[in-house]
């Protein structure tokens, strides 16, 4: 308790904006979850090096929040520092490369881009996520990623690279290391506004042709060698329930979750599924969901 009062001290006398019994529901798109016993804003690179520097410094345990596309949150909520990228915000454009800080929403970064004329990641269009998001897991749809587009990231431990970010399929050194993303500097493509504006609303259609609506994180599953929505259809568990979450009839690879919904409903289906597929086709499937917080004792209940 001495460290996380000493820790928050600090950030008072730095002017870093944090709070306390954070409500984590409406910031994941499955709006379940608890809360964070404190969550922290920093606004700037700075001020984020700072805060890593006082949670390593505190032995702290913590986790880092994007847009929540892509998050399981525990009913229990979290107990470590959670530093949150809402508020590290600006865009600027030097010939083809557009400079976008972590915290940026997809749907801006892409609106500033095509007013700026330049192109090649439309495909991201829809995704309900930060662009720190979209970099640290590498998504990407249609043959294509966000990491292709990477000229280099700056984050809380340095400036790497494209050919130092450690972009695989859905991850990078990001991802694997807990590392922030504070910004990223993209190498785009010179195209016509109304081409660029052609592409964004034939990927967007294409997402919401196939994506079925409701609350959810997207695909759970990656596609590992295999399509995974394929795979849990063949096991005929579309439509599959427990308590409030619900494998989609639209699209297998889509958990959706109504009103009732639990954090532990879903984690339940989710190892539901994945046994299920083991048992009756002998792939393990790989979440590409991420989880905050405790679900060992969850998942015994």
């Amino acid at each position: 308790m001495f460290k996380v009062e000493h820790f928050v001290k600090n950030l008072e006398q730095n002017a870093v904006r944090y709070a306390r019994d954070f409500c984590l529901k409406d910031k994941n798109t499955y709006q379940t979850g608890g809360r964070a016993k404190l969550a922290v804003f920093p606004n700037s690179i700075q001020k984020a090096r700072f805060v890593f520097d006082e949670i390593k410094n505190a032995n702290l345990p913590y986790s880092v929040l994007g847009g929540g596309s892509n998050l399981l949150v525990s009913d229990d909520g979290y107990d470590g520092v959670l530093v949150c990228s809402h508020d590290l915000k600006g865009l600027s454009v030097s010939g083809n490369l557009v400079t976008c800080m972590a915290g940026e929403r997809v749907s801006d970064f892409l609106k500033f881009t095509l007013l700026s004329s330049l192109g090649g990641v439309e495909f991201l269009s829809g995704i309900p996520a930060t662009v720190g998001g979209v970099v640290a897991m590498n998504a990407g749809c249609f043959g294509k990623n966000a990491g292709d587009y990477v000229s280099y990231v700056t984050s809380t431990s340095g400036i790497y690279s494209f050919a130092d970010c450690g972009f695989d399929y859905r991850t990078s050194r990001f991802k694997e290391q807990k590392d922030m993303i504070l910004s990223v500097c993209f190498n785009l493509e010179n195209v016509e506004y109304e081409q660029s504006e052609s592409k964004s609303e034939y990927f967007l259609k294409l997402r919401k042709g196939k994506q079925p609506k409701g609350r959810s994180c997207g695909s759970v599953f990656k596609n590992d060698g295999y399509v995974a929505g394929k795979v849990i259809e063949s096991c005929a568990l579309k439509g599959y329930q427990i308590g409030g979450a619900k494998v989609s009839e639209r699209h297998a690879n889509f958990i959706i979750a109504d009103k009732t919904a639990k954090s532990q409903d879903v984690k339940k289906l989710i190892e539901f599924i994945k046994r299920t597929v083991k048992e009756k086709k002998g792939i393990s499937l790989q979440e590409e969901i991420e989880y905050l917080g405790n679900f060992e004792d969850e998942n015994q209940s």
